[in-house]
């Protein structure tokens, strides 16, 4: 008999049709015990296969980049999906031109976010471009824009719409897609269950 499973009084019996790794069936005699404790364990299965279906977000399909020129300097906004920070920064050092005048960025992953101005004045640049990523509802996404500077100089006001605006035009024609976060939930029964010794049914999944 197989251990962990109660003794019941009464010979109450079921027939139950199971299945082996190789598709073959077979109708074994089980207690009524028995038959609860596997009922409840595939119940069980089943309640955490569809509670861990969550934690979708929509991202950037690609990587897409945007060109423009304002008041003689050329703006570049590169825009790329990632999966954490260390993919952000990997990306950073991937399109960053140190010829440029400024490397600007933001990403963010999740409810984690971080800008960085690169030598314009605090708050012009990684910020806007942050708050453009945030307005798109774009999750795991990293923008970074080149400023080639070119001799106009644009004030606060003009650089905060400068990376903002082009920021907001890339993402809006970048092709998006949306991500759904599943885990793989696999329920063994027969581990459940402790064979003192073998049985037909055991041998049959074996």
């Amino acid at each position: 008999m197989a251990a962990g499973i109660t003794r019941v009084s009464s010979c109450y019996y079921h027939h139950l049709i199971l299945k082996n790794k190789n598709g073959l069936s077979a109708s074994v005699a089980v207690s009524t015990s028995f038959k609860k404790m596997v009922t409840n364990a595939a119940s069980a299965t089943i309640t955490a296969s569809s509670s861990i279906n969550h934690g979708e977000y929509r991202s950037i399909a690609e990587r897409v980049s945007l060109e423009k020129e304002i008041k003689k300097s050329k703006f570049i906004a590169i825009a790329a999906p990632i999966s954490d920070e260390e993919s952000a920064f990997s990306f950073l050092s991937e399109v960053r031109d140190p010829r440029a005048t400024h490397n600007c960025w933001a990403f963010k992953v999740g409810q984690h976010s971080r800008c960085n101005d690169d030598g314009e004045p605090s708050g012009t640049a990684g910020k806007p471009i942050q708050s453009a990523i945030l307005s798109s509802h774009i999750d795991r996404v990293m923008v970074v824009v080149i400023r080639y500077f070119g001799g106009i100089k644009l004030g606060t006001g003009g650089l905060v719409r400068a990376y903002g605006g082009v920021t907001s035009e890339c993402l809006r024609n970048a092709p998006t897609c949306l991500v759904k976060s599943k885990v793989s939930f696999c329920f063994s029964l027969i581990s459940h269950f402790n064979f003192q010794h073998q049985s037909p049914l055991l041998n049959f999944f074996l």
